[in-house]
C-alpha cells in the first residue's frame, strides 16, 4: 500500500533503520531526533491532507507526494502542520521553479493561512550585465572628463564598499 510508512507511524528506532548504516553512526542524537521529528510531521500532514496533492489544479495526481512549507524555512517558516501542505512532486517542482500556479483546496481541514490560497513564485530578478557595463562605461567617461580616473575594477570595489544592491529594482 502506498505511503504505508507514513500511515503506521514507526518508532524512532524503526524509522532510522532505513538510513544507510555507515552514515547512521556518524549522526548525533540531536540530528537523529530532528530527522525523526520531520518524519512525524510528514505523517501528520499527509494524513490531514488524505495522502493527496492539495493543488486543486493538479494535473499529475499520481506523482509522488512531498511536503511543502508555506513559509519557507529559510524565511523563518517553522516545521509545524499549520505551515505545511501536501503537494505532488510535479506541482512542488513547478511552484519552486516559478512555472506553475498552485491553488489550494478551500477545505476546512487545511490551515487557515493555506486554505483557498493561490501561490505563484516569481522568478528572481535577473541582472542585465550588458546594461550595467554600458552604465559603468558612461560613468568612467564622465569621471574622466572630471579628471578622476577609475578602472572598472575600482568602480566594482567602490560599489561593493557602498553596498549598492542591484536586486532591489529601486531607482531612488
Amino acid at each position: 500500500m502506498a505511503y504505508e510508512m507514513y500511515k503506521r507511524k514507526m518508532s524512532k528506532t524503526d524509522y532510522l533503520t532505513f538510513w544507510n548504516t555507515d552514515k547512521y553512526d556518524e549522526l548525533t542524537e540531536d540530528i537523529k531526533t530532528k530527522i525523526y521529528d520531520k518524519y512525524l510531521l510528514k505523517c501528520l500532514v499527509f494524513e490531514r491532507d488524505s495522502y493527496k496533492c492539495q493543488n486543486s489544479l493538479c494535473k499529475t495526481p499520481d506523482s509522488p507526494l512531498t511536503m511543502h512549507h508555506d513559509t519557507w524555512q529559510k524565511d523563518g517558516g517553522k516545521d509545524l502542520p499549520e505551515n505545511c501542505v501536501t503537494l505532488c512532486k510535479s506541482c512542488h517542482k513547478g511552484l519552486n521553479r516559478a512555472k506553475l500556479t498552485i491553488v489550494y483546496y478551500d477545505a476546512d481541514y487545511l490551515p487557515a493561512n493555506i486554505r483557498g490560497k493561490s501561490d505563484k513564485l516569481t522568478k528572481p530578478y535577473e541582472i542585465d550585465w550588458k546594461q550595467i557595463r554600458k552604465e559603468m562605461r558612461t560613468l568612467r567617461k564622465n569621471l574622466k572628463s572630471s579628471r578622476i580616473y577609475l578602472t572598472l575594477k575600482d568602480i566594482a570595489m567602490l560599489m561593493k564598499f557602498l553596498e549598492i544592491n542591484f536586486m532591489d529594482g529601486d531607482d531612488d
